[in-house]
């Protein structure tokens, strides 16, 4: 049986709204209670940020209307992620940050292979960023911080960076500053799982018309676009087409319906049951307040858009189940419960959502936009 190409990406969400807030604070050393210097402080998977000044003071706008989560992150320092909402008071905020120098036992324990990034490198840059052509114009401008682990017993690589990851991404002009907090291959099942904070800041071409144009056609189709239909409740209106399906294994003579934890074998034969009717966004999500939309399904779920026909190198490389002309990836719930919804598209217990199909290949970091990303058109 060939195997699909999964991904669960956890990108922690940062704000669900439209309203506005001046966040202001001092960050200070755990220990000594001193001011730290320059740290940098960001709303999680935006490109709103800032640096604290010689008294670790630090001054931030957010357009947020809810919650949302502050990361702090500087050289020395375990990064550390605040969850905030608009209902706190959140102009006198003090910070600490821990020596990194404290989790010195546990780094200690890990070993990592020689010449990792030699030997792993090229297969995290496509897991991490994306295969070709996502990757063709990212950069990893400092790889010398990321380290590795492979685990022989259970096929399992593991990545770890001691620093920020820098990713320069020509293409659609931005420098992204990701803080990794977790990183794992299993090779088994062919799944990919990294959690982290990403922080987009602008290259000097962010302006030019190649570039914007080259983030509109990113953002059409993928699933920040697709999350914020669901929360419009306009998935037909936007091009997608959405139903049903139930991925059947025939073991044995006995037929069983399957989810994405399932552990398949080579010799493994499943068939794909889709219903034939095209659902609408109210019948997978239902309302919770005005900022947040719950979504739940059974099974799987085909996500089809119709504006954007997959390319060649993906079509080249992993064949699709569907005889569909454009773009088409599936979804399914691992942990059989609601994910919470937001405006700007991002949602609430993201590692309970398996992407596979051409969202699994195409939603890496080379083709990520930041969740205050605006498009040229609806």
């Amino acid at each position: 049986m060939k195997k699909e190409f999964l991904s669960i990406i956890l990108m922690f969400i940062y704000f669900i709204g439209a309203g506005q807030a001046m966040i202001k604070g001092k960050v200070i050393d755990k220990d000594t209670k001193s001011p730290i210097e320059n740290v940098n402080v960001y709303i999680s998977n935006s490109s709103i940020g800032t640096r604290t000044d010689a008294n670790g003071m630090f001054s931030v706008r957010t357009p947020a209307a809810g919650k949302f989560e502050l990361v702090l992150s500087s050289l020395g320092y375990a990064t550390k992620m605040v969850p905030l909402t608009l209902e706190e008071k959140l102009d006198n905020l003090t910070i600490d940050l821990s020596s990194k120098a404290n989790d010195l036992p546990e780094v200690v324990l890990r070993t990592y292979i020689k010449d990792g990034w030699k030997l792993w490198g090229k297969f995290f840059l496509e897991q991490f960023i994306g295969s070709y052509p996502i990757n063709a114009d990212c950069k990893i401008l400092n790889p010398n911080v990321i380290h590795f682990q492979f685990k022989r017993k259970d096929s399992v690589l593991k990545a770890f960076a001691e620093e920020t990851i820098l990713v320069e991404n020509k293409k659609l002009g931005y420098l992204l500053h990701y803080d990794l907090i977790e990183f794992s291959h299993d090779f088994l099942n062919n799944r990919t799982f990294y959690q982290g904070y990403p922080f987009f800041e602008n290259l000097k071409n962010s302006d030019s018309k190649k570039v914007i144009n080259k983030r509109e056609e990113i953002y059409k189709g993928s699933l920040m676009h697709f999350m914020r239909s669901v929360f419009t409740n306009q998935i037909k209106e936007n091009n997608f087409e959405v139903r049903r399906m139930v991925k059947i294994l025939d073991r044995n003579g006995a037929k069983i319906i399957i989810d994405g934890n399932a552990n398949l074998e080579n010799t493994d034969q499943v068939r794909y049951e889709m219903a034939s009717d095209y659902l609408v966004g109210d019948s997978i999500a239902y309302g919770i307040s005005d900022n947040t939309v719950g979504m739940y399904f059974k099974n799987y779920l085909l996500v089809a858009y119709k504006n954007k026909q997959a390319p060649y190198f993906y079509t080249s490389r992993y064949r699709s189940n569907f005889n569909l002309p454009y773009i088409s990836s599936e979804l399914t719930l691992l942990l059989h419960q609601p994910i919470m919804v937001y405006p700007n598209g991002s949602f609430a217990e993201s590692n309970n959502l398996l992407l596979s199909g051409y969202l699994g290949w195409a939603e890496k970091l080379g083709y990520m936009l930041p969740f205050d990303y605006k498009p040229i058109t609806k």
